[in-house]
């Protein structure tokens, strides 16, 4: 049991300094088994949006047991962490996916509409990176995989049960409200990086975490990759923001 909630650092063991590989790679199922459940429950919610719509309670008991659980997943982390760890770097929240989650867990039990179009945009796009290049270092033998997973799913369907169940669809204020909160994130957590010597959401002006992500070098390198960080951010605000007001158009007239 003890070894169930073995949760060091995989960027911290020896096996992965020495050699530059996880100690326990997931099979095929366990990579995909989760996004299938993924796509099984988003289908659900978009199925059965008019039975939530129609149903407060019902509605207000999904959302509040449902960040329950993701309070759980999330708190459970950190305090792990924290337990191995102490107070150290590595149990700062400062992830794209992190900060994404507790603002996702407010939006359950809040229905926040300040809040909803930064969970969607950077919410799914975060969720969806970390499902299909899992980065754990645990397989399903160890509590870290099913944290992550769990975490990361909840984290993508908690926008998309917003806007099939109460219409929540941003438009291109919000939208450019929420690419100006990721861009005042980055630019803050540049800064922290530079001086603290972290690479929290892979935003760093730090020549030598080349050595940890070696594939920078393929994208001009370190400080030049960040500008083609910053294109593909835009990119991806602009072609998210048309893909979500074209589905969105079609659930909420019953062609989805």
């Amino acid at each position: 049991m003890i070894d169930f909630f073995n949760y060091s650092s995989p960027y911290r063991s020896d096996y992965y300094l020495d050699t530059g590989n996880f100690e326990y790679l997931l099979t095929n199922f366990e990579w995909l088994f989760p996004i299938f459940l993924l796509f099984v429950f988003a289908v659900l919610i978009v199925m059965f949006k008019q039975v939530f719509r129609r149903n407060p309670s019902l509605d207000k008991k999904v959302r509040i047991y449902t960040g329950v659980i993701f309070l759980a997943l999330y708190l459970s982390h950190y305090i792990l962490r924290f337990a191995l760890y102490g107070f150290d770097t590595i149990v700062l929240p400062f992830q794209l996916c992190s900060i994404s989650m507790i603002l996702a867990i407010i939006l359950l039990f809040t229905k926040n509409r300040t809040i909803f179009s930064f969970v969607l945009y950077a919410g799914i796009a975060g969720g969806l990176i970390s499902l299909f290049f899992p980065i754990i270092g645990y397989d399903s033998s160890f509590y870290r995989y099913y944290q992550f997973m769990g975490a990361h799913i909840l984290l993508i369907l908690t926008p998309i049960y917003f806007m099939a169940v109460h219409c929540y669809v941003p438009n291109k204020k919000e939208t450019i409200y929420g690419f100006l909160i990721l861009q005042g994130l980055a630019t803050f957590m540049v800064i922290f990086n530079a001086i603290v010597g972290t690479d929290f959401m892979f935003v760093f002006i730090n020549a030598d975490k080349v050595d940890k992500f070696p594939a920078l070098s393929n994208f001009g390198g370190v400080p030049y990759y960040l500008i083609l960080v910053e294109i593909v951010g835009l990119l991806y605000y602009f072609i998210a923001y048309n893909v979500i007001k074209f589905f969105s158009s079609k659930i909420q007239s019953k062609k989805i």
